[in-house]
């Protein structure tokens, strides 16, 4: 799919897709500072299930993270009902969502507006790595455990972009000025009633 559509629905999904450290949640942050959006993002629930239930090791955060994927499905269905406009921050495999979300745009109309964020195989790496080594993260991830399989899954071939209507938004999240030239390139799929800010 992917096609830009004829006219924009009043309800906007900004889906915020990429693999992880490839700066999701830096952008999401931006774009919802501009568009004044709230942002649902899969890492958030998973450290409140780590904050409320504990962690320990790898599986346990693979655990908890099947776990935050299924309360996201569940907040996402909820602002849809709603009819809400909202950002999706999540790492998603297309194969296992593609399915799921075409058929809530069938139901609700939204406009789906993806913005794929991508950096080198050797960026994505370096960040993982850093922001564990800096305690950015959350202990629960593990990711000082991770980070050997992580290299090795980025080159797993998965898709990405869902496979939905709308328009897709391509950032280099290592190009100077690319953030900002995402930000803009957003503004036109900016209906009323969102006020750009």
């Amino acid at each position: 799919m992917n096609a830009e559509p004829a006219g924009l629905s009043d309800q906007i999904v900004i889906l915020v897709v990429g693999r992880p450290a490839s700066g999701k949640s830096t952008i999401s942050a931006r774009i919802a500072e501009q568009l004044g959006l709230p942002i649902i993002a899969k890492d958030a629930l998973k450290e409140i299930l780590f904050d409320t239930l504990g962690h320990a090791d790898a599986a346990w955060s693979e655990m908890l993270g099947t776990a935050s994927f299924a309360l996201l499905d569940y907040v996402i269905d909820v602002q849809l009902r709603a009819g809400a406009s909202f950002i999706v921050d999540a790492a998603y495999n297309a194969a296992f969502e593609n399915a799921k979300f075409q058929a809530w745009q069938d139901e609700y109309g939204f406009t789906a507006v993806q913005v794929h964020c991508t950096a080198s195989d050797d960026e994505l790496v370096r960040r993982f790595t850093k922001r564990w080594q800096d305690g950015d993260r959350h202990p629960g991830h593990v990711d000082g455990e991770r980070a050997d399989g992580f290299r090795a899954s980025l080159g797993d071939g998965r898709a990405e972009v869902l496979d939905l209507r709308g328009p897709v938004i391509r950032c280099d999240t290592q190009a100077v000025g690319a953030v900002d030239e995402t930000l803009a390139r957003l503004r036109q799929f900016a209906p009323d009633p969102l006020r750009v800010r």
